[in-house]
């Protein structure tokens, strides 16, 4: 469930800048259902910085996402939050409806970084949400990786530089080959040892490495009835219409404490999505 989804779709009082869900509040719960594919034996914490407003150089936002990485070549990257509105997915399945109680969990948690991205050896699969989830798969894509020569400690490793060039952007990553896992953040991988930090050199996305643990974690992805299997192509046409906006994509409204209706006002918005082509 997008736990904050409800305020298009029913009654809310706004006071003070925060929203208070109404006593009587009630909403279907969404199916949970997941496959299993084993159990991580690293996760990686990155400290991601990403701006996806071309027309604000002011709207950085900063969220934690973990890499699980397990065995057979199997890792997924994903927002840590999405870990806990999961856990609360999982949680209330078996109710018909959840009140504002349940509702109030959903609140306190915020996912900034949407995509799922999962590796199954070859095989790449994203999911986000706009305000159905989306998901494609392809092939893991071919990364033409240049090695240099510069070196930096992260975390306690030595690491070594690489450059490439990714769906238009050029990136700098640092590796170490301490940890011998061609894996990374995002989609990426492929180097002699495991990627810690990698930006565009724009410096519009930054994933940073700040902690590495062996805590076994359950590696899944959700695999409900209603996820709409899609191409790239359409998934990224989707995407961009919903970040631009997102009010257009609800039907429902929202109320004032006096009763009349709340109007979303259009954002000023141009997405620039990482992977520009």
């Amino acid at each position: 469930m997008k736990y904050y989804l409800f305020i298009f779709s029913f009654i809310i009082i706004l006071t003070n800048g925060q929203s208070i869900i109404t006593p009587n509040f009630s909403i279907k719960t969404s199916p949970y259902e997941v496959t299993n594919y084993g159990i991580s034996s690293y996760n990686i914490y990155y400290r991601v910085n990403f701006l996806d407003n071309a027309l604000s150089s002011t709207s950085n936002k900063e969220v934690m996402c973990i890499l699980e990485l397990g065995d057979n070549n199997i890792s997924k990257f994903l927002d840590y939050n999405q870990i806990k509105i999961d856990s609360l997915d999982e949680r209330f399945s078996g109710q018909d409806r959840i009140g504002s109680e349940e509702m109030a969990d959903y609140l306190k948690v915020r996912v900034l970084w949407n995509n799922v991205v999962f590796k199954n050896n070859n095989l790449l699969i994203v999911q986000d949400r706009f305000k159905s989830v989306y998901q494609y798969e392809e092939n893991q894509p071919k990364l033409n990786w240049n090695l240099e020569s510069g070196e930096k400690i992260l975390l306690g490793s030595k690491c070594n530089n690489a450059t490439v060039h990714y769906r238009g952007r050029d990136y700098i990553a640092w590796y170490t080959t301490d940890i011998p896992i061609n894996n990374g953040p995002y989609i990426f991988g492929g180097l002699p040892g495991l990627i810690l930090e990698i930006e565009d050199v724009d410096k519009k996305y930054t994933f940073e490495a700040v902690g590495i643990t062996k805590t076994p974690k359950p590696i899944y992805l959700r695999k409900e009835k209603n996820i709409l299997k899609t191409t790239r192509e359409k998934f990224r046409n989707v995407q961009r219409a919903y970040k631009e906006n997102p009010s257009a994509f609800y039907s429902g409204k929202a109320y004032n404490e006096d009763g009349t209706p709340i109007v979303l006002k259009q954002q000023n918005i141009k997405y620039e999505p990482m992977e520009i082509e």
